[in-house]
């Protein structure tokens, strides 16, 4: 990185949404779901969506290493009021003891937040984003690798989700795919799964890090 200079790479992940268990509860409906891509809305941050109407003096308000720590570290308290989008991207936990490495799977920890562990219906959604390779909390367009230890060397019970955190909105341009999940007695299933028309790959840019 030269000074003044933010380089990035462009990294896939997948967003889990709770389902909806009944009309009117908490959660998507699968409609709705299909509406955040095919009706150009992409994925709001809490924060955007409880307050309708943001502005830009807003927005670099709240993009802060305060809050992230808070998105990260106090979710209970502080999730319905976040700016930060999690995003589930796969990570490997090392085990020093029996000396070996686990493989998270992004999909795996995706699926089980979607479907509050197979009790509910959930939906994915298959994103890309720009990912700095350093911390740049104040700008909404990068994506921060907080799964990334070279980076961020605090450490977190929430390292092996595997998890890049977006800012604000994702644009549905950037959705390539969703996927709907109904539980079942052995685990889940795909119920549907809707392509974007209007998807831009990320392929066509440069430097793509793929999930695992």
């Amino acid at each position: 990185m030269s000074d003044g200079v933010v380089e990035m790479y462009l990294q896939c992940c997948v967003k889990g949404i709770a389902g909806a268990t009944e009309p009117g509860g908490v959660g998507l409906t699968k409609d709705e779901a299909k509406a955040l891509i095919l009706d150009d809305v992409g994925i709001l941050s809490n924060w955007w969506r409880n307050k309708v109407r943001i502005s830009p003096q807003e927005v670099a308000e709240v993009l802060t290493e305060a809050n992230l720590d808070r998105h990260l570290h106090d979710y209970a308290r502080f999730g319905d009021e976040t700016p930060f989008i999690s995003l589930a991207c796969g990570a490997v936990e090392r085990d020093a003891v029996v000396r070996y490495n686990w493989v998270r799977s992004a999909i795996d920890t995706a699926l089980m937040f979607a479907t509050d562990s197979w009790t509910r219906p959930g939906a994915l959604f298959y994103v890309w984003v720009a990912t700095s390779h350093r911390p740049a909390v104040a700008l909404q367009a990068v994506a921060e690798p907080v799964r990334d230890l070279n980076i961020y060397w605090r450490w977190s019970p929430h390292q092996p989700e595997g998890e890049v955190t977006a800012k604000v909105h994702i644009p549905a341009n950037q959705i390539e795919k969703l996927e709907w999940w109904m539980p079942t007695s052995s685990g889940g299933r795909v119920e549907e799964t809707i392509p974007n028309p209007c998807y831009v790959s990320a392929e066509q840019l440069s430097d793509v890090r793929a999930l695992f």
